[in-house]
């Protein structure tokens, strides 16, 4: 009886491996500097594009559905809380724990969720590290035209 439970929990196991695969966009705040103990703010979603970070947030720990086709992008801005991102487009980060106060020579404020691959809208393409996004500007998405 338990070997026939066995094909199963394997069938169990890949799936719940494919649904891993298949997550919803992530941006885990602590209050932590690594990103230890208790979430500050959860922010996970279909379609999750700009994430601000809480001031009292000192760690996210990010995660995408296909890092080959996408990525968080760090910015020295935030328009308001749950706003969107403008200032200094400090770098692209990958799917791992950041400390917001030391990664980059200034504060990660917010991030975006944007698309890496050649041909993307430019509503979607990210932007290139080291530019300055005006807030005026910070709505468009890709590359300042």
């Amino acid at each position: 009886m338990q070997i026939a439970a066995l094909p199963a929990l394997g069938l169990a196991l890949t799936a719940l491996a494919t649904g891993a695969q298949a997550t919803n966009p992530k941006a885990n705040e602590h209050k932590s500097g690594d990103c230890s103990g208790e979430k500050n703010f959860s922010h996970a979603a279909n379609g999750l594009t700009f994430v601000t970070m809480d001031d009292t947030s000192h760690c996210v720990y990010l995660a995408l559905p296909d890092w080959s086709t996408s990525t968080w992008q760090a910015y020295s801005e935030k328009t308001k809380d749950g706003g969107i991102c403008y200032g200094d487009v400090l770098g692209n980060m990958s799917g791992e724990e950041h400390n917001l106060d030391t990664t980059y020579s200034k504060r990660i404020k917010c991030l975006l969720n944007c698309a890496t691959v050649n041909g993307a809208s430019r509503y979607d393409k990210c932007r290139t590290v080291g530019d300055y996004i005006k807030k005026e500007d910070a709505n468009w998405r890709g590359s300042p035209w």
